[in-house]
């Protein structure tokens, strides 16, 4: 005779204890000790009972027990980039606690369309600094599930939120009390794709709200310095090593005097150097570098300085999102303040006299 079917309630009625905890076990494992969760898992191994049915579940509860995440690039980036890599470490730590799943977006992807990627089934997203009309954020933001969003402002949701322009407004005054006042900005796209060199007197519509904010950060220091912003170059470019070299390459040839570079992203920093490195310029005698993120790639060369640059903790901003989204009745304000700090290394001097 076929052995009877294990499930959540016999599984309970055979260890005395309540259906709750075993549900919990499989499915919001947080809520039950250790040792008793090991006790459910150890015999439901042992009945070959490998958890509730997803689908049964979605249909009892209305959730899926996943929530989506939306990258603003491909994911080989995600899991590439050391600081997309820390954010999610952040949100799974957080979602393997409470048994969620995880479902990763890019919104950017040559093969797929995403549209369809949305329809999976999720119970809310995670948007990482996307840009606002890309028709993907679009999307998700109409399907009316609960969201949160990092590095983007969105009144009607909760927003995680770095001291961009702040921070910023400091890296900036320290790159000016060393003397410094030709200096270029390295930045990642304004709008997406796009690859413009312009001077900070403009004030250019952008659709995103990081970018935004560390520009605003430069000006507010340039202007306390009384520095003509018209002679300030901004050049936008893909957030990569690669993209920062030629942004590099691009502002020395414009200015071949330049005496600093602020980049927005420590890859961007990265690959400015590299490119001085390529042309024998002495860093930071010739000229002095900064980044924004603090996470140090494992391939670096040891010959460059170590970069002065902001510190922010993208493994914190992981796990507030995703604290905020699994527990939105608990969030008290629909803005997450995560502070950064700016850290001063070998990549920035005083000013090279020409």
């Amino acid at each position: 005779m076929a052995r009877k079917k294990e499930t959540l309630k016999s599984i309970a009625a055979n260890l005395g204890i309540t259906h709750t905890s075993v549900s919990n076990a499989f499915i919001n494992p947080s809520k039950v000790s250790v040792k008793l969760r090991k006790k459910i898992l150890d015999y439901a191994k042992s009945v070959n009972y490998h958890g509730p049915n997803p689908a049964a579940r979605s249909l009892r509860t209305g959730l899926c027990g996943a929530i989506g995440i939306i990258y603003n690039d491909q994911l080989s980036y995600a899991f590439s980039d050391p600081h997309d890599i820390a954010f999610l470490r952040g949100v799974s730590t957080v979602c393997e606690e409470r048994g969620t799943n995880i479902v990763l977006i890019p919104l950017k992807n040559s093969d797929l369309d995403n549209f369809e990627s949305l329809d999976a089934m999720v119970d809310g997203y995670i948007l990482n600094a996307p840009y606002k009309s890309n028709p993907t954020t679009q999307r998700a933001l109409s399907r009316g599930l609960p969201t949160v969003v990092v590095d983007f402002e969105s009144p009607q949701h909760i927003s995680v939120l770095t001291n961009d322009a702040s921070v910023m407004q400091e890296m900036t005054s320290h790159i000016t009390s060393l003397g410094h006042r030709k200096i270029g900005i390295i930045t990642f796209p304004l709008k997406e794709g796009s690859q413009a060199l312009f001077s900070l007197e403009r004030e250019p519509e952008t659709e995103n709200y990081v970018v935004n904010q560390r520009l605003q950060g430069c000006r507010a220091a340039l202007l306390n310095e009384d520095i003509e912003l018209s002679n300030i170059l901004v050049q936008e470019i893909t957030n990569s090593r690669k993209g920062g070299a030629e942004a590099a390459q691009i502002l020395m040839n414009a200015v071949p005097d330049i005496t600093a570079l602020i980049c927005f992203s420590d890859q961007l920093a990265y690959g400015a150097m590299e490119e001085c490195r390529r042309r024998k310029i002495d860093l930071p005698g010739r000229i002095s570098i900064t980044g924004f993120d603090g996470i140090t790639p494992y391939d670096l060369s040891p010959e460059l300085p170590a970069l002065t640059t902001v510190r922010q903790d993208a493994d914190q901003k992981g796990r507030k999102a995703a604290e905020a989204l699994l527990n939105k009745a608990s969030v008290k304000s629909n803005q997450i303040d995560i502070q950064a700090e700016v850290i001063i290394k070998d990549s920035t001097a005083k000013v090279w006299n020409l």
